[in-house]
């Protein structure tokens, strides 16, 4: 299975080549400057279609229950300098874009799949759910107290490998609904086969779209 990366979204969704941005091991700056960008990019063409894809730690804060993109260059036990994810939705879902599709491989309950990155932790937290605005629908990896398990056999997260795999077969003629569907069928189940816990992906949305989003396609 390809990774996401450029070549995978130019052949696969059609996206043209100096429209995609890959970020690899990116610093706190890094994704804060690229996300402001590619918001001003969108703010000033017509018609703009966002997909960002994350695949990384999140965390929340433990008193605020508020989560975090964690860069590299960012401690858990520190997150002054992360990236808010509320942000990031404002952000892009204030962008002008005629649709933002967000993509997160990562849970934000504070049992992350590396245990080093939060160590000091003994309970989970229940992350604190964003209100969306402007054109956006979230895809999320897993739910509430849930970890974003990964698919070691096939060098993915779980909940991206079957992503890819749904979007490698159909060339991206799908529904977002038949995507979710998909999506939360294969992965709650495979969760259980292969990592024997429990991964329920699930999808938010803001109430702009939340009666038209189901037949979006990517393609």
């Amino acid at each position: 299975m390809q990774e996401f990366s450029k070549n995978y979204v130019i052949k696969t969704l059609g996206v043209k080549e100096d429209n995609v941005t890959i970020l690899k091991d990116a610093t706190a700056g890094e994704m804060s400057q690229n996300i402001s960008l590619i918001s001003k990019l969108v703010e000033k063409t017509d018609s703009a279609e966002l997909i960002f894809y994350y695949a990384g730690h999140g965390l929340p804060d433990e008193n605020t229950k508020i989560p975090y993109l964690i860069p590299v260059d960012v401690n858990g036990s520190d997150l002054s300098s992360a990236i808010k994810l509320s942000e990031v939705y404002e952000q892009f879902g204030n962008c002008g874009a005629k649709r933002v599709t967000v993509f997160l491989d990562a849970c934000f309950s504070g049992s992350g799949r590396e245990a080093g990155l939060l160590a000091a932790r003994a309970v989970k937290i229940k992350p604190k759910e964003d209100i969306l605005s402007g054109n956006i629908v979230v895809f999320s990896a897993s739910s509430g107290e849930q970890t974003a398990l990964p698919y070691k056999e096939e060098k993915h997260g779980i909940f991206t490998y079957f992503l890819l795999k749904k979007l490698k077969e159909t060339k991206g003629n799908i529904t977002y609904n038949e995507l979710s569907e998909y999506i939360k069928t294969n992965v709650s189940i495979n969760s259980l086969k292969v990592n024997k816990t429990e991964q329920d992906p699930k999808v938010n949305m803001s109430k702009d779209v939340e009666e038209i989003w189901k037949g979006w396609k990517f393609y």
